[in-house]
């Protein structure tokens, strides 16, 4: 068999199979990385979505930091007041397959900490597309906020509308706004309670993030990928292993195996 392999046609067969297998294992290695990307970050949120809340400028130090990678869905505990005034929707955002609103309203920090946008929730559309349906308004005077820090996110280059955005973009909504408010982040909001510890209604609660399983895919396709990086020269190897079986038997240097002998049973003979 050695012999067979060693002649032009097979060698060809066998570069095209370590080729294949060079293929395989770099790809392989490809979804390896992408599961282990995915993988961190579904940790990440799940270490931090339920994490003890922080202040907000012991994450994010001043207005225009970025929200490091680690500290993705971060909670923090923000106390100050809303500006309601400055309330502003960001459009055609879906929930349950529904579109509606978002409602991003300004949140002043005590102790001078700074403005930051503060998302309450989700609006379904009112009588049309264009009007949300009844926003429960923010309250008033001190307020206790949880929530969660997300990064904003880029501006579409949509034409203003009066009292809406298309996404949530600090720059869009201080131009209808006129508040300077953090740049890089924003707080999905969990809970807030007023100065006498009321609960005031608020727009329904957003989606919590929800990390699957989606990472695994890419595991499974990295095994894949391994495994025909092998199954590729097995094959190669199997089909000249036939072909020699077969060039030894027309040959006659195998001989063929015996036609196997059926047994006669006792009833085939009362048969007969």
């Amino acid at each position: 068999m050695i012999r067979l392999l060693l002649t032009r046609r097979w060698l060809a067969w066998i570069l095209v199979a370590v080729v294949w297998g060079i293929g395989c294992f770099f790809l392989g290695r490809w979804q390896w990385h992408r599961w282990e990307s995915k993988h961190g970050a579904q940790q990440q949120v799940s270490q931090n979505y339920n994490a003890p809340p922080r202040s907000l400028t012991s994450i994010v130090p001043t207005r225009t930091s970025q929200l490091p990678a680690n500290r993705q869905w971060a909670q923090v505990r923000l106390t100050g007041h809303y500006l309601p005034a400055a309330r502003i929707l960001v459009r055609n955002r879906p929930d349950n397959g529904n579109f509606g609103y978002e409602v991003l309203v300004p949140f002043v920090q005590d102790g001078g900490a700074g403005t930051v946008l503060v998302d309450r929730g989700w609006v379904d559309n009112g009588a049309n597309a264009s009007t949300p349906a009844y926003v429960p308004p923010a309250p008033s005077g001190t307020s206790t906020v949880l929530g969660w820090l997300r990064p904003t996110e880029d501006s579409l280059g949509r034409a203003p509308v009066k009292g809406s955005v298309a996404s949530i973009n600090p720059g869009d909504v201080t131009a209808q706004t006129r508040v300077a408010t953090y740049t890089h982040v924003f707080v999905r909001m969990r809970s807030e309670r007023t100065a006498t510890g009321a609960v005031p209604a608020r727009p329904a609660p957003l989606d919590k993030p929800d990390p699957g399983s989606y990472a695994g895919i890419n595991l499974s396709y990295a095994l894949q990928w391994w495994l025909g990086m092998v199954a590729g020269l097995a094959f190669v190897l199997f089909r000249a292993r036939q072909e020699h079986r077969d060039a030894e038997l027309e040959s006659g240097a195998t001989p063929a195996k015996p036609p196997r002998v059926k047994k006669v049973r006792i009833w085939d003979e009362e048969d007969a």
